[in-house]
């Protein structure tokens, strides 16, 4: 799987250790692990130099990642959307493009891809509504 780690600035997570029922926790998180992977990391200019800070902490555990993520995609997400994370993402298996998600979901159209993303885009909107602050702290 070609996902990176989670990088949250420090002085955001003393925030949300702070405040911990704080909702900005759980929206921290799901971005994190899913919206930002769409972002162009190649681009080294001024918007992107988080990705040109070294990061020195402990990798975490992949398998054990993608297990906690599935079940609370499971938990709160109807078939498709889990679906169209899961292959978007590469959760338990390869990344799959737009293209072949439409095609194994038998979504219909010219715009798929939009379709797919919309998709994608509500499904992280219903965690960050739905999974508790409590569920994601200790992964920050």
């Amino acid at each position: 799987m070609a996902r990176g780690n989670i990088r949250i600035p420090e002085h955001k997570l003393n925030e949300i250790r702070k405040n911990p029922k704080d909702k900005a926790a759980v929206q921290m998180f799901f971005n994190s692990i899913f919206l930002s992977i769409d972002v162009n990391q190649e681009n080294e200019d001024a918007e992107n130099f988080a990705y040109q800070i070294p990061d020195d902490s402990e990798p975490y555990n992949i398998q054990l990642m993608n297990v906690y993520l599935k079940s609370l995609m499971q938990k709160h997400l109807d078939t498709k959307e889990y679906e169209v994370l899961r292959l978007s993402y590469g959760l338990d298996c390869d990344k799959h493009s737009a293209k072949e998600i439409a095609s194994l979901l038998d979504i219909k159209g010219t715009r798929y891809y939009v379709t797919v993303s919309e998709i994608k885009k509500k499904a992280v909107q219903t965690l960050i509504d739905n999974v508790d602050h409590t569920q994601v702290l200790d992964y920050l």
